[in-house]
């Protein structure tokens, strides 16, 4: 009994609904919930004793990942343990492990102070304001870069930021909780403001073109787009700042924390290795942003590529001790295993079983209503299917189908999926939140604290802005 006192109830909890949902995994068949195969019902089985041990929290967050794969096997959901592990080499898991080079390099070099200045000099009367600097910087860029990598460089500038609040380690960790989940959710949002963002967003207009005939030029996207994506960054900073307690610092310490910045951490001169530096990002974010127009810049190809650059002999940059010490390999379990799980649930029939669960055959409902609609389901199925690109490739048809038979334009139901697909934010089991979760300064609950009011908030922006907009531009 004292064995499981020490437990606690979260992780009783996490580990009892566990085991009965593994239970059920066994005993539900196929039939029972109208399912094709016995393999979907143990996918989602594994899926959601997964998702029920990271809220809780019940085992360290790689650990449970481990488990997830293990059981994907034992439980029959797939033949082959090797497919297990698909995840571990897919782009994405590896743009994590090279990317850690930009941010430690970002923080080695004045280059990260440089930005941090210009911000404070710009919003610096309160921690409010520089928060609201950081977010709507990172939406921004977020908007012609990669989300990732807005992402990544902010953690690094936001680490080395937070000593403004000195020896005082409880300030310091809450205000960090605050600020890591608002550069998850303003460099994901920053990621719809144009088709550039995101090459999800370049995914969905080809999906728009094949499945309705619809051509959405760059400018028409960002009309649609922009107000959305910049509202959202408000509406995150404001949820945020009410629901955690920012802790605030007088006017004369960040002005003195500003100063010695400029006089101590930003020389007057560039030396020839930050310039070399910023040589190498300039590079990559010309490069990043060409991946849109031009796919073989892989945006995991350009990381790799910066990576190998700050490692050049007779300059190096970092040396790989600093880069090994620097690497967190928490995300890259994270990212990785959900890769697995999203691959999976589509192989196994469960991404189709739930489209036809969720979405009836017709909308019968006024324009504004329906779009908000289709909009809280695509919310609501990335939490069971966090995987952005599976989301947008199973639902494009389904959704297009759907406003056909309710006597409406596709695009009015495929702009809002092709904008929010890349909004998995719910927990951090995406790239972008879960770079800014591997710092430890917030928990797997906290993001959801934000994110959840968010999206029911972006899916009102949906209903009440794309009809609007899509008639402005004359698509609809």
């Amino acid at each position: 009994m004292a064995a499981a006192a020490k437990l606690g109830p979260k992780k009783i909890a996490g580990l009892s609904i566990a085991i009965i949902l593994a239970i059920l995994s066994f005993v539900l068949t196929p039939e029972m919930i109208g399912m094709a195969d016995v393999k979907g019902v143990r996918t989602l089985g594994v899926l959601l004793i997964t998702i029920v041990l990271l809220m809780t929290e019940t085992f360290a967050i790689p650990i449970t990942c481990f488990i997830c794969i293990i059981i994907m096997y034992l439980f029959g959901a797939t033949d082959n343990f090797a497919a297990t592990l698909a995840g571990f080499t897919n782009t994405t898991s590896f743009f994590v492990i090279v990317s850690y080079a930009l941010s430690i390099a970002i923080t080695k070099m004045p280059i990260g102070n440089r930005i941090l200045f210009f911000m404070m000099n710009l919003f610096g009367r309160s921690m409010k304001g520089i928060l609201l600097a950081f977010m709507l910087t990172i939406a921004t860029l977020s908007a012609f870069m990669s989300n990732v990598a807005t992402a990544a460089i902010f953690v690094a500038i936001c680490i080395s930021f937070l000593d403004i609040y000195g020896d005082d380690e409880a300030a310091k960790k809450q205000a960090g909780k605050v600020f890591m989940v608002c550069i998850a959710i303003a460099a994901t949002v920053g990621g719809m403001i144009t088709p550039a963002g995101s090459s999800l967003n370049l995914l969905g207009i080809n999906l728009i073109e094949s499945l309705a005939g619809i051509r959405v030029t760059f400018v028409q996207w960002i009309v649609v787009g922009a107000p959305i994506g910049y509202v959202s960054t408000f509406v995150a900073w404001f949820i945020a700042s009410k629901m955690f307690k920012l802790p605030e610092l007088s006017k004369e310490t960040i002005t003195a924390y500003k100063d010695n910045l400029k006089h101590e951490s930003i020389p007057d001169k560039m030396s020839a290795k930050e310039l070399y530096t910023i040589g190498i990002l300039i590079l990559m974010f010309v490069l990043w942003i060409a991946s849109s127009w031009f796919p073989f810049w892989d945006v995991t190809l350009v990381a790799a590529i910066g990576c190998v650059l700050m490692f050049i002999p007779g300059i190096e940059i970092l040396t790989y001790k600093e880069y090994i010490k620097g690497v967190n390999w928490t995300p890259y379990i994270i990212i990785s295993t959900m890769i697995m799980a999203g691959q999976m649930l589509v192989a196994n029939g469960v991404t189709v079983w739930l489209c036809d669960f969720v979405f009836p055959s017709s909308l019968d409902m006024p324009i504004p209503f329906a779009v908000m609609v289709v909009s809280l389901i695509i919310f609501v199925l990335m939490v069971i299917i966090p995987s952005a690109p599976a989301i947008i490739n199973l639902l494009a048809s389904p959704i297009a189908a759907l406003a056909v038979a309710s006597g409406m334009s596709p695009l009015l139901l495929m702009m809002p999926l092709s904008m929010y697909a890349g909004c998995v934010i719910i927990f951090p089991f995406d790239t972008v939140p879960s770079i800014t979760y591997a710092p430890g300064y917030y928990g797997m609950t906290d993001l959801p604290k934000v994110s959840i009011p968010l999206e029911i908030i972006m899916c009102i922006l949906a209903g009440l802005w794309v009809p609007i907009a899509l008639g402005i531009v004359g698509l609809v």
